[in-house]
């Protein structure tokens, strides 16, 4: 919609700012100022606005940037956790959205803490990036049968959502064992909280980023269908804690992956899939692993912090692609190689190697990591170098 005339209407507690379209017969909604001192329990959008349908809620998407901004003129920043929630916010306890509506903006509804309920108007075809983000109280979104998209991170830091509910006429996506698959090409794309252990269902292909966002299932069972694991398909993002996934298998009856101690890999390259650090946020790479890529996924880990106390890196390790590797997120990085692995660092991927944690080499070695760290220019922002006798690593 080309945005024309700015209007303005109250409706007790809450005053609606709009654009009109350029013809005058459609409102758009990107802003909703909340009254003090007035009671705001629920909020009904309404379907008209000075006669013109209301068609769009939200702000406008930056493009090229984050979207930051809610329908109640909220900031949120999910890199700190912010997630727009307010007093004035959480008191809205109950929430109806007009069938006119078509297009929700990204954020519009993040940080309504005490909503417990949201049905998606109908003709409304994509929820995009934190629509939902930090609705604390969410326990169902009702999804309508025209959604074409569903971006996960519109439903991160929902604790409490139990039920997506989807009618078998939708022509994308279908849910099956708590698990949102879309039709066309078999993508798990979220998984509903369920604290329960989670099967997969067979004929899933591939594991999205960011699937696993909100999950609370303590074990995760990949069958034999799935073919790829995205990056990432496994973490949360930023601070997001999410520390239920205890343990990943995979089938032995895939084709592609397999699992060895704490990590799943791709068996054709021998590149690390999954890796599952233990409680003690102690991560051993197996030595059935020969490539790090930026591809893997760190299960309960934040690569955007140091969540983890000890990465050792196995002496099978030949090859690596900045950033593979995990030092930017260890306090403490173990190689027990003879030679270090053979390193490359694509334009604009940051360090080459480990740094700003304590490194630690096989003692007979020494001169040969030191001299690595200096040809790739890391060896300043190395914590503290330690020598270590690789026989006592004991998994």
């Amino acid at each position: 919609m080309v945005m024309g005339k700015e209007e303005v209407q109250k409706d007790g507690a809450f005053t609606f700012y709009t654009f009109s379209s350029r013809n005058g017969k459609e409102a758009w909604i990107y802003k909703i100022k909340i009254q003090n001192g007035k009671k705001h329990s629920s909020l009904s959008i309404p379907k008209t606005i000075h006669g013109k349908k209301v068609t769009r809620l939200g702000w406008p998407d930056a493009k090229g940037f984050e979207p930051n901004r809610t329908l109640f003129d909220e900031t949120i920043e999910p890199e700190h956790d912010v997630d727009g929630s307010t007093k004035a916010v959480n008191k809205i306890r109950s929430i109806r959205l007009p069938d006119t509506v078509e297009v929700i903006e990204p954020c519009a509804f993040s940080g309504l803490d005490s909503v417990k309920k949201i049905q998606i108007p109908a003709k409304v075809k994509k929820l995009e990036k934190y629509t939902f983000y930090g609705c604390d109280s969410l326990k169902t979104v009702v999804l309508p049968d025209s959604l074409k998209k569903l971006d996960n991170t519109a439903l991160r830091d929902c604790p409490s959502l139990k039920s997506l509910q989807l009618s078998a006429k939708n022509k994308t996506y279908r849910i099956r064992n708590k698990c949102l698959i879309r039709k066309k090409d078999q993508v798990l794309v979220y998984v509903i909280p369920t604290g329960k252990d989670l099967q997969i269902p067979d004929g899933v292909r591939v594991i999205s980023a960011y699937a696993f966002i909100n999950a609370t299932s303590p074990t995760v069972h990949i069958p034999a269908s799935v073919q790829k694991i995205e990056r990432a398909a496994f973490q949360k993002t930023f601070s997001q804690e999410n520390i239920n996934i205890k343990n990943v298998t995979v089938s032995e009856a895939n084709s592609v992956y397999a699992k060895d101690g704490q990590c799943i890999y791709n068996k054709a390259d021998k590149s690390l899939a999954v890796a599952i650090p233990d409680a003690d946020r102690v991560l051993y790479i197996s030595n059935m692993v020969e490539k790090l890529t930026p591809e893997y996924s760190l299960v309960n880990c934040d690569t955007s912090e140091t969540d983890l106390d000890k990465v050792i890196y196995p002496e099978s390790l030949k090859y690596v692609i900045v950033p593979g590797f995990m030092g930017g997120i260890a306090h403490n990085v173990y190689f027990t190689g003879n030679v270090p692995p053979e390193v490359e660092r694509p334009k604009g991927s940051g360090a080459a190697l480990p740094i700003f944690c304590n490194v630690y080499v096989p003692k007979d070695y020494a001169d040969t990591y030191q001299a690595w760290y200096k040809q790739h220019k890391c060896a300043s922002y190395v914590n503290s170098w330690n020598l270590y006798d690789p026989a006592t690593i004991k998994k």
